[in-house]
This record gives structure tokens, sequence and C-alpha cells, in this order.
């Protein structure tokens, strides 16, 4: 660390005094005489309307021009000798964009000056990637209940997104990455490992601190990298000229909600959001800053609605946030700006939960997030541009069950006083997730540089080469199982389960030895929970947007990553792993794409490329902390009548006694066999992704565009979960029961689990997007979506190696709809200037049903846990589970009764919101109260469902605390400037 401080003190003092700019969005066309014929040497000048900001170009021999800027509304003057003034004005660059302007000169005997309205073209004639851009206009007067900048990606044409969240993608299988001011902010702690996971572990933004965004939903250039899907390119506010500040505050409250879908009761509920910015001149059109601060107060309630009266208890939650930034512009000459930011932001969530399981399940939440990011640039000539960025980024993610409980296995040695002991049933759960309580937290330190350089070899090059370092010290405190597993998943709970848990929030009132029959094992984790970890990662593109000719450009790109230790290297975890494993090296990403302009208003595009992800920090830390915990299985065999009260019969072991008393460290009467889970299966390598698009976009009038784009959008090397310590039956296809000891992989050890990576899957989708600028007093946009995702998980391991023969459909090798498909998406939004300072603005979003993982509810076949063995379904039970699925079943080979894998499909979801606003102006300053309503139409939306077969509760929707699930509700807001 104390090297790269130095690395990096002494590129900004050698930097300092050279020239700055951060490049956002591209300012290019050409300049030719009234004849046609081209003029080199004209001196182009773009005035940033906002900030006095000046940018200067001199065109080629060929006539053209290319400024890379900073994003917002320009004058732009053209000036030669021997030529009047031509004149440009209220040209919009949005981030990302590369936006032509063409200008024409006359003699100045014929005119001293000329000025060209109108707006630039809508066209991006450069480009072939698939993206949208969310403009400040629409950030700024779109309706967003909770105010959750991210949930604007729903309007992007490709978007996947339904619900609120501070990611831009459901899935969150490390698909996506968001960059802030060019400089990557996701965190990397959590893997994610399904649909809808991971909302609460990303940086917190306030919405008053982002100008806009891009959202590429297909094909980015070689210049970004490490995520497999989507890339979300925002830029924050800065200060201009005029001092100018704001002051806003949103207010709901459930005497303006109605009644919730599932209680159908009015659940209590409030949100206070206050939030305020300023920003001006240091110098007059040189130097500028910007603040923000924001803070948020939400009273709710978390509802469980399981099949048990007395588990249905409804808890406050008073979730608090506060968010802050700053940022400095400055502007040395007009060749140069300098940039710094900094962010902050923390959330706490007490009583986080609700559903189908038992209320015991319920957490404590806690996020929080500094920044501080600065960019530099050198101007080294009308041809060469080097920017030069760097930073410092933390974030810290936090979660704890809400029931006390001293006597926890782990309270002597690691001080855990929380949780309960974890009960999986068939079809219904006890207690929080296994790795509760969790601390997860990550400092990082980036410098990245990227030269651009343009020449002229048949037609004109315009190349980027650049480089980035990422130093990142991870930081985990996992428990991992520490709290106690019962498993108890052969059988469903009993009649009087209610009476033999009495007290959710008490585990010291369960009669757990009432349950002993039940129980077939149990398993315990003991040992340190704390690891720490460091990783270095290297990325190296070379990207050349090639204008072969007038009509026709060439984007051309590779891009190299490599993450040194992502994939536990040098960590071993014998007889499973072993230290020293060469680290994935072959991540080459090439990327090709072309956009040709058909006609003056139609381009059509296309393109392909290889995309490397992000290996997740928990990849590293899981793996790691096996080397200093230990999992001790003990079976129920012989069923003991205390074994719920004291399944080692006996003290629980400490770590070392564990590691003495294994079988395979002294294989004796009554040993114990240890039980690892989440160790990184030793063949696993870097995910990737192809992706391909092909497509169009034509310019329709001054103001609007359509276009269309086929995408796909290939996964390869996903990450699951899987339990290897099983062998198969090559005459059925099935595994053997894990009871029996001497049939499985590893007769000495209990289970042992392996994070692979190796889901491929293939999604195909047709996106249809229309947008219009505003013109009129109304602006507009609509995107559709027809989509299918199909996946699968790879063969299951047998010890090491995968098996050789076919396994039954729900062991693996299944390729079906995954989780999270969705057929139809289509998304609409408008904002009109009614008049006499009145606004009307709205958003309407529409998604077909999305598939949900079913499962039986228990371990039928006996695998030695739900995640391969939950689809079986009991013989007796099949004719049940197809009359509550309402399709057929799947039959193995073997006779078996086995649930689709994603046989359940939600209801569509509509969603209809609206604003109405009125501005009172007095002088510079401006009050505008406002109303929004959320879901007018009252439409019963739900994101999540109770998709076990054999719970009473099956199909039946669950209460969410996602705002884009709830009813109807009414939103009092204003919004003042000074």
């Amino acid at each position: 660390m104390n090297r790269l401080r130095g690395v990096v003190v002494v590129i900004a003092i050698l930097a300092f005094p050279i020239s700055g700019r951060a490049q956002e969005a591209v300012l290019a066309g050409a300049v030719t005489d009234t004849t046609g014929g081209v003029l080199p040497g004209v001196t182009v000048t773009a005035h940033h309307l906002a900030t006095g900001n000046t940018f200067v170009a001199i065109t080629d021999e060929r006539g053209a021009f290319r400024l890379p800027v900073r994003v917002g509304g320009y004058e732009i003057l053209a000036d030669l000798q021997g030529f009047g003034t031509a004149k440009r004005g209220a040209v919009e660059l949005l981030v990302g964009q590369t936006v032509m302007v063409n200008l024409q000169l006359a003699p100045a005997g014929l005119q001293e000056s000329v000025t060209v309205t109108g707006e630039a073209p809508l066209l991006d004639t450069t480009s072939s990637v698939v993206s949208g851009n969310i403009d400040p206009r629409q950030m700024q007067e779109l309706p967003i209940q909770g105010r959750s900048w991210q949930d604007l990606a729903m309007l992007a044409p490709g978007s996947q997104r339904n619900e609120s969240g501070d990611s831009p993608t459901v899935r969150n299988r490390r698909d996506f990455q968001v960059n802030l001011d060019g400089q990557q902010t996701t965190s990397v702690l959590v893997t994610g490992g399904g649909f809808g996971t991971g909302a609460q572990q990303q940086p917190l933004y306030s919405q008053d601190s982002i100008a806009e965004f891009q959202f590429i939903s297909s094909r980015f250039d070689a210049t970004q990298g490490r995520s497999i899907g989507t890339q979300v390119n925002a830029v924050t506010k800065s200060g201009t000229n005029d001092p100018r500040g704001s002051f806003s505050g949103f207010f709901r409250d459930d005497k303006f909600k109605t009644r919730d879908f599932v209680t159908g009761t009015v659940l209590p509920y409030e949100n206070q959001q206050l939030s305020g910015t300023f920003g001006g001149p240091i110098i007059r059109n040189r130097a500028h800053f910007f603040a923000n601060y924001e803070w948020e107060r939400e009273p709710n309630t978390t509802v469980y609605t399981t099949p048990y009266a007395a588990f249905n208890v409804q808890l406050p939650n008073v979730r608090k946030q506060k968010m802050a930034g700053a940022r400095l512009d400055w502007q040395l000459n007009s060749q140069s700006r300098l940039m710094s930011r900094w962010n902050y932001g923390i959330e706490v969530q007490p009583n986080s939960g609700g559903g189908s399981s038992h209320p015991s399940a319920t957490t404590e939440n806690k996020r929080h997030n500094d920044e501080a990011f600065i960019t530099l640039t050198q101007v080294l000539g009308p041809r060469a541009l080097n920017e030069l960025r760097g930073g410092f980024s933390s974030f810290y993610y936090y979660n704890y069950s809400v029931v006390d409980w001293p006597n926890h296995p782990m309270a002597a040695s690691q001080g855990v006083t929380v949780g309960t002991p974890r009960i999986t049933f068939s079809g219904f759960t006890v207690g929080p997730a296994a790795n509760n309580p969790q601390r997860l937290g990550q400092n990082v330190w980036s410098i990245r540089d990227d030269y651009s350089y343009s020449f002229d070899a048949r037609g004109r090059h315009d190349v980027k080469v650049g480089g980035e370092f990422l130093r990142l010290f991870g930081f985990t405190s996992n428990c991992r199982g520490c709290m106690g597993q019962y498993d108890a998943s052969g059988a469903p709970p009993p009649a009087n389960i209610q009476a033999l848990l009495p007290v959710w929030n008490d585990p010291t009132t369960w009669n757990l030895d009432a349950l002993s029959p039940l129980f077939r094992r149990y398993d315990v984790t003991v040992g340190t929970l704390q690891t720490y970890q460091h990783r270095n990662t290297y990325g190296a593109w070379v990207q050349d947007n090639w204008a072969l000719t007038q009509r026709l450009t060439l984007n051309l790109g590779v891009r190299y990553d490599l993450a040194m230790g992502a994939l536990a290297n040098d960590i071993a975890v014998p007889p499973f792993l072993e230290a020293g494993r060469p680290n994935d090296k072959n991540n080459f990403g090439p990327r090709v794409g072309l956009a040709f302009t058909l006609t003056p208003r139609t381009v059509v595009r296309g393109g392909y490329g290889l995309y490397f992800g992000e290996i997740a920090n928990t990849t590293t830390s899981r793996t790691q902390s096996w080397t200093q915990l230990t999992g001790a299985t003990i079976e129920n065999l012989p069923v003991r009548a205390n074994f719920g009260s004291t399944p080692f019969d006996g003290p629980i072991p400490t770590f070392d006694q564990a590691k003495q008393s294994y079988c395979h460290v002294r294989n004796v009467p009554g040993c114990i066999r240890e039980s690892l889970e989440q160790i990184l299966d030793p063949k696993a390598k870097v995910m990737y992704s192809h992706q391909a698009s092909a497509g169009f976009q034509r310019q329709v009038g001054d103001a609007m565009s359509i276009e269309g784009d086929y995408t796909y959008q290939g996964e390869r090397g996903g990450f699951y979960s899987h339990l290897m310590n099983v062998t198969y039956n090559p005459a059925t296809g099935a595994n053997y029961p894990f009871s029996d000891v001497s049939r499985r992989a590893f007769p000495l050890f209990g289970r042992i689990g392996f994070e692979r990576y190796a889901r491929d899957g293939n999604q195909h989708a047709l996106v249809l997007a229309l947008t219009r600028r505003l013109a009129n007093r109304w602006s507009g946009s609509a995107t559709y979506t027809l989509a299918g995702y199909w996946d699968k998980e790879a063969q299951p391991l047998s010890g090491l190696e995968e098996v050789p023969f076919e396994v039954q459909p729900d062991l693996g090798n299944e390729y079906t709809l995954t989780e999270g498909d969705q057929r139809h998406r289509a998304v609409f939004s408008g904002i009109l200037d009614a008049g006499f300072g009145f606004q009307v603005s709205g958003i309407y979003f529409y998604g077909s049903g999305m598939r949900r993982a079913t499962s039986w509810g228990g371990d039928v076949r006996g695998i030695g846990g739900t995640q391969q063995g939950g689809r079986m379904v009991p013989a007796a039970s099949c004719e049940t589970a197809e009359a509550r699925l309402g399709v057929n079943v799947l039959r193995g080979s073997d006779g078996s009764c086995i649930i689709p894998r994603t046989a359940f499909v939600g209801d569509p979801l509509h969603r209809v919101d609206l604003r109405l606003q009125r501005t009172f102006r007095f002088g510079r300053a401006s009050v505008s109260p406002l109303i929004e309503m959320y879901n007018v139409l009252n439409h019963a939306n739900f994101g999540s469902y109770t998709t076990t077969v054999n719970n009473t509760r099956y199909a039946l929707p669950n209460v969410s605390s996602n705002v884009a699930y709830q009813p109807r509700m009414l939103q009092l807001g204003f919004r003042s400037t000074f």
C-alpha cells in the first residue's frame, strides 16, 4: 500500500500543473466552405453555457474536428481568417454521446457571420452499442417513488429492471458495473447467486447529486469491462457561473395509502425526505463547486405471512438514510479542467425481512460508503489527449439477527450473542440465513489512464489506449452456520409447531427435544470468523473508432483483464483444494462493431464482443474462512430424545477439539465428520459472456428517433452453490442417499459445498425504443422488449470430478427457462409543460409475469440438502403436486416425479405513476409544490411469492417492502430553488 500511495502522489505532482479535462461526451463534425470544399485550420470553439468553460479544436486536413467535452449545453463558433464566423447554438450533449455538428463558412466579403439554429441530429453515426440516456430533465421531473436514481434505468432500451433498488439489474450475478464520473464504484463484496438479490449491497448516492446517466445494455466498447452484462455511466452535478441552490422535501404517510394487497389492511407507513444542494463559482468561468446533502426517515412495517397464526407478526421498521457529496471543477485555460469529487452514504434498516418463513429470520441491515476521486488530463496537441483518474472508495455492509441469544455457540470465543438455531423442515424454515451475522467491507485504491490519439490512415482513426489498477483490501466476519443447523427437511413441521416455539424471538423457550425424532443431523461451525483479503486487479485496452468513410465507422477493440488471487489461488483446504493454483490469465476480450449511415436519417449497426466478469470477494473470503473455521456434523443415529438440546451429547466442541475428533484424523467409533460449505471449485474460471447485436436507428422529424435491435447474451461460467460429497447410481442417474456414509465420495467427511462457476445461459431479445426530445413543450420515451432467457447448470460433481453419465433432470444439466425470465416488458414516460407554470409527468410500466424457482420443499432424494434435492416429489404426492402446479411434473428416467425448475410464473405487473406540479417564481427564486401518485390504478403488483409446493401458501403472494410493489400511494412535496 505504501508503494501504491507513493505512485499516486508522484503522478499527481507531475500532472497537477498540466491541463486537465474530463471526457464525458464528444462533439465532432466537419467545416466546409459554400462550395462544399473542406477547410483545414479552422478554430472551433465550444462554450459550455452553464459554466463559461471553453473547449477549442483545430480542423485537420479533411476539415474534421473532434472535441472531448463535458456534458451540457453548448454554443459553437467556427472561425478562419478570410471567412465569416459560423455560430451554432443550443447543442445538448449527454454522457457517452458523440454528437455530429457540421458547419459552413462563407467568404468574409459575403457574410461576416452566420448563425445556424435547430437541434443537433439525434442519430449516433459512430457507435454500435445498444444504450439509452437518462437526461437531466428526466432525472428531475419524472416521479420515482423512493427517489433512487437507478430506478430510472427502467426507461433505457434493454433494461430488465422491475423493482426499486441501488443496482441497475435484477439478477445481480456480477453482471453489471457502475461508473461514476468515469471511475468504477461497484461493490465487489457479494457474489449474488440468483434473481433479485443484492439490492442492499451497493453504495448510496442522492438523486440530487446525479446529473444524468447512460445505460448500456449490450456491447459496450473495450474501454469498459469487468461485467458480463450491462454498464452504467453516470455524471455528478457541478456548479455553474450562477450561484444556485435548492431545497426539497417529499412526504408519504399511510393516511394517503390504500390497503395492502396481501393483508387486506393499511400497513403503518411513513416516509420523509429532505434534500439540499448549493453550487456556484469560485472564479467565474474558471472554478466552480457543488455540494449536496439528503436525509431520509421511513417508518414501515415488516410482515410475516406463514401458515401459522402465531408466527404472523408485524414488526415496526424505521429505516434511516443520509447521503452527502461535494464536487470541485477548475478550468485552468481553454484546454484544461480538473475535477475532484467526494461522496458519503449511510443507511440503517432494522427488522428487515418478512414473507413466509419464521419471523426469527428478521435481521438488522446497515451499509455505508466513502469515496474520493480526482480526474486530471493533459492535452498533448491537436490530436492527442491523456486522461488520468485516481481515488479511493470504501464500502461496508452488515446484517445481524434481531434475536438475542446469550448462549450462542460462538458467544464465548467470538462474542456472537444474536441469532437462533436454524431448522429446515420440508416447506418451512426457522432461523436467519446460515451466514448471519455477517460484516463485509472493502477498501479500494484505483488509478486509471486513457491516452487518446487521432490520425488519418485510409480514413480517420480515433484510438484510445489505456490501463487501470485496483488494489482491494477486503474484510469479512461471517458466521457461515455458526448458530447451528438442524436438518429436518425429510418432514413437514409438526402440527403443534407453534406450541413448541412459543416465543419467536427467544430461543431459550423453544422445545427442541420434542423435535428430536424429526432431526436427521446437526451441523455447526466453530472457529475464528474474521478474515482479510488483498487483491490486485489490472485492466488494459485498445479501442479504435475507425471512420473508414463518411458513412461507415468500424468500432474495433480488445481488452485484457487480470485479477490476481481472485479465485483463492493461494489458499489450501485439503484434501479438496491445493494452494498455488494458477491465476486465470486468459481473459482477452475482442470487440468489433460497425455503424453505417444508410441515409442521412438512418443508421444500421451491429457487432460482437467477448466480455469477462469480475469475481466477487466472497469467493476468496468464504474459501479462506475454512482455514480457521471448521464445521462439525453429528448424525442423529440412533435417534436420541435429547438430540435437540444436546446434539453432541455434551458441550459443542471448540475448534481444536473438533479438529482432533474428526473421522479423517482419527477414524474411531464416535468420531465426528467435518463439513465445509462454500469452498471454491478448484477448476473455477472467470465467468464471461458472448454479446452480439444487430439493429438500426432512424430520426423522424427534428425531435424524435426510433430504434430497434436484436441482442444476444450468452453467459458462460455463471455462479451457483453445489454439494459434491455425493455419488450417483449409473443405472438410475440418481444419487445414492447421503445417509449411506459408505457411498459418499469422501466417506470420512460430512457435507462439502463447492462454489461453482459453471452455469451457462442464453438470452435472446428484441429491443425497440422511441425517444422524443423536448419540442412544443413536451418530451417522452417508450421502450418494448420481447425476450427469453434459458440456462442450465453443469453436470453435478461427485467428489472432484463431474459425473460421467446422464443424471436425473433435477440434479444437473437441465436446460430450461430460468428464474427471472420475463417475456414482455414495456415502459412509457412523458413530461408536459401545460402552461401557467403547471407541469404533468408520468411513467407507465408493464411487465409480464416472471418465472420463479420452484421446489417441493424438502430433500426427498436424500442428497444432503435442498440445493440439489429440493425438486423431487414423494411418489404418493405426485398427483397433488401436478394439481397445485397446474402443469405436468417432469418424469425422471427412473420414474421419479420432479417439479419443473421454474414452473411458477407470477402475475403481470402494471404501474402508472403521475406527478402534477405548479411553479411559482419570485425573481431568481422559485417554489414548486407537487403531488405525486404511485400505482394510480391500484393494480395488485407482487414482488414475492411462496414457491414451495408443499407449503399451504404455495402460489400466494407475500408482502413486499419494495416500493415498486406497493398499493396506491400519494406523496406530497415541494422543490424550491434560489
